[in-house]
């Protein structure tokens, strides 16, 4: 047995050795895509008239943000196929067992969030509001701003580093207890990350928080420029992003009870917020039903604006508060 782990382990590290390389390559091309994108959206702002150049560079870089992080998602589950032909001995059951992993958990997810996004805002063009466009491409350079804070520029840091370990472990004359433990830490997480809703429940509520950036931007400007178009625009994306929750907050339910099993998960940070921020997008479109009295533009947009603050607050809480979602 042990030639053959050790093979996987070789396997194993070639793999990681080899995607590293290209994903942080890809990665360097998406963000200099996105400074491109900022630098020529900005000046476009700044300069107003006369600056159509600015507006076509930043435009044709949005672009090419689009594609870079399209490439980049290709080869992340091209990653995760290739890890999922390597096989682990399964301590407590005995043979071989192989993980299947999404691939929007651990730092993923924010890159999967801006994925979403740009293409958002390619169907946002439609609407041929260069100003509006330009402060969606801008948008775009927050999302990068917080990957480089973040450090993702290592695919699965937390799931790859278990698995190394592990097979380093299983590849040990004597397999002993530390790699018994380490195993079941990761089937604990390889539980969280791959059990049917995780494959349905994350994508639907990262897809429909792009559209809720949007819809935040698009409410901005109509505080700004008072014009229902603006509000059109608003409403397309709420409407989207708030069916998504919904059907996405009823699938993550049934995980919940799993997850949380025997535990008090209604009052979980997470859940808390998810439901502070379905309650704000609730009462936008709401007051939507009574959008033809102008005195209510600045009551919906506020809405809006309070709903994508409950967005930013419910992802922060995953990292700042204790919980089951803290792990994926």
């Amino acid at each position: 047995m042990y030639n053959n782990v050790a093979m996987h382990l070789y396997d194993f590290l070639a793999i990681n050795s080899e995607y590293l390389l290209i994903y942080s390559t890809v990665l360097k091309l998406v963000f200099l895509a996105g400074a491109l994108n900022f630098i020529s959206a900005l000046g476009y702002l700044l300069k107003g008239k006369g600056s159509g150049k600015f507006y076509r560079i930043s435009r044709y870089s949005h672009y090419s943000l689009t594609a870079a992080l399209t490439l980049l998602f290709i080869i992340l589950i091209e990653y995760h196929l290739t890890l999922s032909s390597i096989t682990y001995f399964n301590p407590f059951e005995g043979g071989m067992v192989k993980f299947y992993i999404p691939v929007w958990i651990e730092k993923e997810k924010l890159l999967f969030w801006l994925w979403i996004y740009t293409m958002m805002v390619l169907y946002a063009e439609r609407y041929r509001l260069k100003k509006f466009l330009a402060s969606l491409y801008i948008g775009s350079s927050a999302f990068l701003i917080i990957i480089y804070l973040t450090n993702s520029f290592v695919p699965l840091p937390e799931m790859s580093t278990l698995i190394k370990q592990y097979l380093i472990w299983q590849a040990q004359p004597y397999f002993n207890s530390n790699a018994v433990i380490l195993f079941k830490t990761i089937i604990g997480k390889y539980y969280l990350y791959t059990t049917g809703y995780m494959w349905i429940h994350p994508p639907m509520i990262f897809i429909a928080y792009a559209a809720f950036t949007v819809n935040f931007f698009a409410n901005i400007f109509l505080i700004i420029k008072k014009d229902y178009v603006y509000d059109r625009v608003a409403y397309a994306y709420a409407k989207f992003g708030y069916f998504l929750l919904t059907v996405g907050l009823l699938i993550g339910y049934p995980w919940a009870l799993k997850a949380w099993h025997g535990q008090s998960w209604w009052w979980s940070p997470i859940i808390s917020s998810s439901f502070v921020l379905w309650f704000f997008y609730s009462a936008y479109l709401h007051s939507r039903l009574y959008i033809r009295d102008r005195g209510m533009l600045n009551v919906t947009a506020a809405f809006g604006i309070l709903g994508y603050l409950g967005v930013i607050l419910a992802y922060l809480v995953v990292y700042l508060l204790p919980g089951v979602h803290a792990y994926t």
